[in-house]
Parts: structure tokens; C-alpha cells; sequence
């Protein structure tokens, strides 16, 4: 089946572990192509329990590559959790039709940026045999939670950092 990985069954003590399963809705948003851009995904499980939000400014880019680096942070969300508690199967959601062709291989990938990013996250998925990904195509509206995380990211209020207070002479 196009974009599944790999699998294989993990065993623990002689018993096969059964693989969890999650739903992963990924997003990027640039206001501009170029502009400033975001990334976010929101894992849930099978049941629509929603288990993490998360969101990510990614300075100025284009939206593809907001779609990408979306997509690249979920998969390294799934190897971690694959990590720490075994066999994982997810079903990755993107309202980018380009992003899910790519990543499917029924689209060529040109822009070598976008390259390179498909290059990390199939490196990834590689070496994470306990990971099996399907990414597949949603429309918009089925996408809402991850396109208000990415949006949410860009309306926020930058966060302004203080001045270090000055060092003072030792010996005071």
C-alpha cells in the first residue's frame, strides 16, 4: 500500500505486541509564500481522544515547507513514541495534496528544500521498524485542530526576551 514503511512485529517475553494505533492531523501555514510560517500537528487516538497539540513558528518560509516540516515534526513525534512503548501505526491526515502525492511517490519532488526535508523524514521512517505511517489526504475542513494550532502559532505575540541585567564588579 502506497506510503506504509515497513513493518515488523515487536515481541516482548514471546508475546507480540500489538501495534498502537493513532490518528495524526498535520498543518503548515505561511501567511505570504514566502512569509512568516508555522508548523502544528494534534495526535488523537482512534476514538478522536485528542493527546497532544502542538505547533511550531518556523520564521519565513513557503507554505510547502511549512507542510513538510509539519509533517517531519509528527513523524518524529511517532518515533519517539514508538520508542517508548512499542509497535506504532499511524494514519498522518494533511489538507496539502502536494505533500501527501510527494510523500507517496506519485509526485516528483524538485524544490531541493523540500527534498531534503523527504529525505530526513524517509531516513526516520527507516530506521524506526516499529513506526508504520500512511499519510493521506483530508480535505480543510477535516483538518480544522491542526490548522488553528499553526495559525494560533502566527497570531501569537512574539515573545520578547529581557535584558540581562549587567554583571556587577566583583569585590562589591
Amino acid at each position: 500500500m502506497p506510503g506504509f514503511t515497513s513493518w515488523s512485529s515487536a515481541r516482548l517475553g514471546g508475546e507480540t505486541l500489538l501495534p498502537v494505533r493513532y490518528l495524526v492531523n498535520i498543518d503548515g501555514a505561511s501567511r505570504g509564500n514566502p512569509g512568516p510560517a508555522a508548523a502544528a500537528m494534534v495526535v488523537q487516538t482512534e476514538s478522536g481522544q485528542i493527546l497532544l497539540t502542538k505547533s511550531k513558528l518556523l520564521g519565513v518560509t513557503t507554505n510547502n515547507v511549512a507542510e513538510w516540516l509539519a509533517l517531519e515534526g509528527a513523524v518524529k513525534a511517532l518515533v519517539h513514541l514508538a520508542g517508548k512503548y512499542g509497535p506504532v501505526e499511524a494514519t498522518v491526515r494533511s489538507d496539502s495534496a502536494l505533500v501527501v502525492k510527494q510523500f507517496n511517490g506519485y509526485f516528483k519532488i524538485k524544490d531541493p528544500e523540500l527534498k531534503a526535508i523527504a529525505a530526513r523524514v524517509k531516513k526516520m521512517l527507516a530506521a524506526c521498524p516499529a513506526l508504520r505511517v500512511n499519510v493521506t489526504y483530508v480535505p480543510r475542513e477535516e483538518n480544522r485542530l491542526a490548522d488553528q494550532a499553526a495559525n494560533a502559532a502566527l497570531d501569537a505575540p512574539v515573545r520578547q526576551s529581557c535584558p540581562r541585567p549587567e554583571k556587577r564588579p566583583s569585590g562589591r
